[in-house]
C-alpha cells in the first residue's frame, strides 16, 4: 500500500465516527455501531491521559544532574588532583623551619696522649640547632655545651649563626616562584574544565528532559488515536451488518486500526529509550519509571551576532583554557632564558665561643658573595629556548583557530535559531489553513458536495499539520539550547 494510501486510511481513526454521526448518518445505533460524542471533532484528537507512577519536573532534573551525574565525575577528580599539586607547589615555594638536639660523651682511650684542647677530654656535650630554609633562603642557627666530667667546672660554650639569600637568578621573585605560578594556571585550568563540564551536563539534560517530554505528548495522541481507531471498527461493523458499508470500507479502517496500534507501540518504545538516556545523564537507575510535567521554554540569549560572539569569546572553555595555557607557556619560556643567566647570592656566618673555665671570649665572621652561571652547555639553553618559543606560538595559532571555529558555530546557531523560529510561524500558519479546510470540507459533506473521502483526507491534512506544530515547537526550543551551549552558557 503505498504511502498516500495509509495518510488517508490514518485520518479514518480519528474523524469517521464524529463526523458520521454529525451528518446524521442512518441507522448506525440501530446496526449496533459505536459512534462518537455525537459532535464533528474540532481538531486533531484529545490527548489521552496517563497515570504516571512518578512525575518529575526540570528543576529536579537539573539538581540530580548537579549531584550525580557520571560525566561530572571525571572533571571532579581532575579539579581536586590540581587543588592538591597547588597546595604543594605552594609548600615547597615556603619557608620550612626544623630543629634538631644531640648529646654526645667525649673521652680519652687508655694509653694514648690527649691533644691539647680549649674544651674538655673528658666531657658531656650538649647541642642543638634550628635551620628556615626555603627556594632562595637560608638561615641555620646552632649551639654548643661541653661540660667537664673531672671538673664539672671546666666548661666551654659556641654559638653559630649562617645565613645565605639568593639575590638574582634571572626570574621574577625567583624561579621557584615561577611552578607556583604554573601550579595556579593548572589549576585555573582544571576550574575551567569543571565548570564545562557542568554545563555539559545541564544542557544535555535538559535535552533529553526536553525530548522525553515531546515523546510523552506524541504517546498520548497515539493512545487517543488507537481509541478513535477502534470505536471506528465497530462502528463500520455495525453498518456493514446494516449493508450500509461495503467489506472493503471494513477493512480499510482495520488496516488503519492496527497501523494505528503499531504506531503507539513504536511511540512507548521511544518514551522508554528516552527515559533510560535522561536518568544516565543524570545519574539515575535506569530502571526508574517517572514522567516529566511540562515545562516553559528555555531563555532565549540575544540574536544579535556581535553581541553572541563577545559573549562566547568570553564564556568558551576552549579559549579560557588555551589563555591560560598561553600564561603557563610564558613562564616556562621565561624560565628557559634565565638558565643562561647568572645566580647571584650572599653569604655570611658569626661564630661566637666562651671558655667559662680561662674566660676567654672568641668571635668571627665571614661575608661573600657568589656568582654561578654556565659557560660552555654545548648550546642546551639556546634549544630549549627555542623549543619553549615554538610552543609559545602553537598556542597562539591554537587560540586564533578557535576563535575562527566558535565564530563559526555561533553563526550557524544563530541561523538555526532564526530559522527554527520562521519555521515555527510557518507551521502555525500551516495548522490555520489546514483547520480552514477542515471545516470548509465538512460543511460541503452536510450538504452533499463532497465525499465522506474528502472529509477524511482534509482531516489527515490537519492532523498531519498539528503534528507539525508540535515538532516545529521542539525544534525551536532545540535550536535554543544549541545556541546557549556554543555561546557557552
Amino acid at each position: 500500500m503505498t504511502l498516500s494510501v495509509n495518510v488517508r486510511l490514518y485520518a479514518i481513526i480519528v474523524a469517521a465516527a464524529a463526523l458520521f454521526t454529525s451528518s446524521g448518518v442512518a441507522g448506525a445505533q440501530a446496526a449496533g455501531g459505536a459512534v462518537g460524542t455525537g459532535s464533528a471533532p474540532a481538531g486533531a484528537p484529545a490527548t489521552a491521559s496517563v497515570a504516571p507512577a512518578e512525575t518529575v519536573n526540570l528543576s529536579q532534573v537539573l539538581d540530580a544532574a548537579r549531584a550525580s551525574a557520571p560525566g561530572l565525575r571525571l572533571a571532579q577528580v581532575a579539579l581536586a588532583s590540581a587543588r592538591a599539586q597547588l597546595a604543594q607547589a605552594q609548600a615547597t615555594n615556603g619557608l620550612s623551619l626544623s630543629g634538631k638536639a644531640d648529646y654526645a660523651h667525649q673521652g680519652t682511650v687508655p694509653g694514648t696522649t690527649v691533644a691539647t684542647s680549649a674544651s674538655p677530654t673528658t666531657a658531656e656535650n650538649l647541642g642543638g640547632g634550628l635551620s628556615l630554609s626555603g627556594p632562595a633562603t637560608s638561615v641555620g642557627l646552632t649551639a654548643s655545651h661541653a661540660i667537664g666530667e673531672s671538673n664539672p667546672a671546666d666548661q666551654v660554650s659556641g654559638l653559630s649563626l649562617s645565613a645565605s639569600q639568593t639575590v638574582f637568578d634571572g626570574y621574577p621573585k625567583g624561579r621557584a616562584s615561577a611552578a607556583v605560578q604554573q601550579a595556579e594556571d593548572a589549576y585555573r585550568i582544571a576550574q575551567v574544565t569543571y565548570d564545562a563540564s557542568m554545563k555539559s551536563v545541564l544542557s544535555q539534560a535538559q535535552q533529553d528532559y526536553y525530548t522525553l517530554l515531546g515523546d510523552q505528548h506524541t504517546v498520548g495522541l497515539r493512545q487517543a488515536t488507537v481509541s478513535q481507531a477502534e470505536e471506528n471498527v465497530a462502528y463500520y461493523q455495525g453498518l456493514f451488518q446494516a449493508q450500509r458499508a461495503t467489506s472493503l470500507e471494513v477493512l480499510q479502517v482495520q488496516v488503519t486500526l492496527t497501523q494505528a496500534q503499531l504506531d503507539l507501540r513504536t511511540a512507548q518504545n521511544t518514551v522508554v529509550v528516552d527515559r533510560k538516556k535522561l536518568s544516565l545523564a543524570v545519574g539515575w537507575a535506569l530502571e526508574r519509571q517517572y514522567t516529566v510535567a511540562d515545562a516553559a521554554s528555555p531563555p532565549l540569549p540575544s540574536l544579535d551576532e556581535s553581541r553572541a560572539l563577545t559573549t562566547a569569546y568570553q564564556n568558551r572553555s576552549e579559549l579560557r583554557t588555551l589563555q591560560l595555557n598561553l600564561h603557563s607557556a610564558g613562564i616556562a619560556l621565561a624560565l628557559q632564558k634565565t638558565q643562561a643567566l647568572p645566580v647571584v647570592s650572599v653569604n655570611g656566618t658569626l661564630s661566637l665561643g666562651k671558655d667559662w673555665t680561662a674566660s676567654v671570649t672568641t668571635g668571627s665572621f665571614t661575608a661573600g658573595v657568589s656568582v654561578a652561571m654556565p659557560v660552555i652547555d654545548g648550546g642546551l639553553a639556546g634549544a630549549e629556548v627555542e623549543q619553549a618559543s615554538q610552543q609559545l606560538s602553537s598556542l597562539g595559532l591554537q587560540q586564533d583557530q578557535e576563535r575562527q571555529s566558535i565564530t563559526i558555530d555561533v553563526q550557524n546557531a544563530l541561523f538555526g535559531v532564526k530559522d527554527a523560529k520562521d519555521r515555527l510561524d510557518l507551521a502555525g500558519d500551516n495548522l490555520r489553513q489546514a483547520q480552514g479546510q477542515y471545516d470548509l470540507e465538512k460543511a460541503k459533506f452536510a450538504v452533499g458536495l463532497e465525499t465522506t473521502l474528502d472529509v477524511l483526507t482534509a482531516f489527515s491534512a490537519l492532523t498531519t499539520a498539528q503534528v507539525g506544530l508540535e515538532q516545529a515547537r521542539s525544534t525551536y526550543i532545540l535550536a535554543i539550547l544549541t545556541l546557549n551551549n556554543v555561546m557557552g552558557l
